[in-house]
């Protein structure tokens, strides 16, 4: 919703509706490329048993899928952008700002609502206490992973 309330403020003549539609392809193409990435994550489980590395795979594999479905909604903003005849490159410098926040949001909320992959020894919890923030906690995965903590 901010960037359609922005979209709006400067000009753009797109209805909601198309917004959440581009919106929700950019995330169809993101699942359909975790879909492709399921296998390798599934042959890399079963024959790795160190869960440090499986986690910082998945990260990997999370990151590059969200780069390209952020992709996808940028090229299809660019063209609907160059559909209305009017300036672009401040609409432009603002929606790339908009979809860095997006991404930086969207992986530190993908780490407040971690169930998934759970922790090492511990029971099932939607909810867990908060160690630190998910920037920091790659970072100490990385140095655990190349044997530096």
């Amino acid at each position: 919703p901010t960037l359609y309330f922005y979209e709006i403020s400067s000009g753009s003549k797109r209805s909601f509706g198309q917004y959440l539609a581009l919106l929700l392809a950019a995330t169809s193409v993101i699942s359909v490329m975790l879909f492709g990435f399921a296998p390798i994550t599934l042959f890399f489980r079963l024959s790795i048993h160190d869960y440090k590395f499986f986690k910082l795979l998945n990260i990997v594999i999370f990151g590059i899928t969200g780069l390209i479905g952020v992709n996808v909604f940028y090229q299809c903003m660019q063209f609907i952008t160059e559909q209305e005849a009017e300036e672009n490159t401040y609409r432009t410098r603002i929606l790339k700002a908009w979809l860095v926040l997006y991404g930086f949001v969207g992986s530190q909320l993908a780490w407040t609502l971690r169930p998934f992959f759970g922790a090492l020894g511990k029971p099932f919890a939607i909810f867990r206490d908060l160690e630190s923030n998910f920037y920091m906690h790659v970072l100490q995965l990385i140095g655990k992973v190349l044997g530096w903590g």
